[in-house]
């Protein structure tokens, strides 16, 4: 077995999760990456004290609930009508958990690879989460702006990003609202605005939402 697989599986088993629960988890795209995720961020806190894990939980949660999909994983969402009004979806789930994993963690892109490699998810891993994961991964060395352009290659990084940003944005988890992070939120709403200018994400989901409606109607 995958060396950062087996060390997943032991942290699940530690924290008390049955081996029945994590290998059915092994067999979804979306379960493995919050098992990586869960992992991967196990010893992190955010400036407010709370499990960093909660920050890309709650960006899957707020994608998940813009196309219809419940807490459990129930869909009530159409991919047709998703795809006819440029909305991502493959890829998108594994994005907004693993978004900060390579570039906050000891793990790299290779290792995430490899992990979905070992259960079966080579492909899959390829056409949709690598070149979305691998862009909206921030190398500090490059200017802030340069890397949003970075992710606006790719309509799931640069959405996933939005995403994050939005979640980055929740001014009352802040320890304190000074005006460095009162700069650096002003900064997240003006490439968040960039990058809808590009995708028209939040137009996309509107149409999306208001089709859907009609036909089920």
């Amino acid at each position: 077995m995958n060396k950062n697989l087996e060390k997943i599986r032991d942290y699940l088993i530690e924290r008390g999760v049955d081996k029945k629960t994590i290998n059915n988890g092994m067999t979804s795209s979306v379960y493995l990456a919050m098992e990586i995720m869960e992992y991967a961020h196990r010893n992190q806190k955010r400036e407010n004290g709370e499990d960093y894990a909660n920050h890309p939980n709650r960006c899957l949660t707020t994608y998940r609930e813009l196309i219809g999909i419940g807490p459990d994983g129930d869909r009530v969402m159409d991919k047709d009508i998703m795809i006819k009004n440029r909305v991502p979806f493959d890829g998108v789930q594994e994005v907004c958990l693993l978004h900060d994993v390579v570039e906050d963690t000891e793990l790299t892109l290779n290792d995430v690879r490899d992990i979905y490699v070992e259960c079966g998810f080579e492909k899959y891993f390829d056409m949709y989460i690598k070149d979305a994961l691998e862009r909206i991964t921030h190398n500090k060395s490059v200017d802030y702006g340069e890397y949003i352009k970075i992710c606006l290659k790719n309509p799931i990084s640069a959405l996933v990003k939005m995403i994050d940003m939005e979640d980055n944005l929740r001014l009352l988890d802040l320890i304190k609202y000074d005006e460095e992070r009162y700069l650096r939120a002003q900064g997240y709403l003006f490439w968040t605005f960039i990058i809808n200018d590009v995708y028209h994400f939040v137009e996309n989901i509107e149409n999306y939402k208001k089709q859907f409606k009609e036909d089920a109607e």
